[in-house]
């Protein structure tokens, strides 16, 4: 492929890329956060983050992220931040179109204010549509944007074709 016309489909295919990973259902980030472990270290101190080890859960709407280990803080009572460790996170989604969403990583850190996931070591986000994996993926749920790489590390992106005509 000539270098001018590889240069002109690169910014089609990571808005391809784009939409392929991302669209996480919208009515989710309206719905209460459920949170299980096997221990929690809770502080009654509103400043101070609750830790919580073994077989966390977190589940939000169709949202659920299971990891080893989290740290949750809460500001005025409400959860504000979530950061899960794990041998990987798991985090499973439906999306708005109904299909759905798989993405693992080493750590994720879940801001619930402004809806933004960064997802880092080892990331595999999964769906019908497409995959993508690098070792660092930053997910605005608000504007379903996704970037990645850019640290040096290569980004791997899989396109399925569109089926039908």
């Amino acid at each position: 492929m000539p270098p001018k016309l590889r240069a002109s489909l690169i910014p089609l295919l990571l808005a391809l890329a784009a939409s392929a990973v991302v669209q996480a259902k919208t009515s989710d980030r309206k719905q209460a956060t459920n949170i299980e472990a096997d221990r929690v270290e809770y502080s009654t101190k509103s400043t101070a983050p609750n830790v919580l080890d073994g077989n966390v859960v977190v589940i939000q709407g169709t949202m659920t992220a299971k990891g080893a280990h989290a740290t949750v803080w809460a500001t005025n009572g409400k959860t504000n931040r979530i950061l899960m460790t794990g041998s990987p996170v798991v985090l499973t989604e439906t999306l708005d179109d109904g299909s759905p969403m798989k993405a693992t990583a080493a750590q994720v850190d879940y801001n619930l204010d402004t809806e933004v996931a960064v997802f880092t070591g080892n990331v595999v986000l999964t769906q019908p549509k497409g995959t993508m994996n690098g070792q660092k993926v930053t997910y605005n749920m608000k504007t379903g944007t996704v970037n990645s790489g850019g640290d040096g590390t290569r980004v791997k992106m899989v396109l399925q074709p569109k089926s039908g005509t």
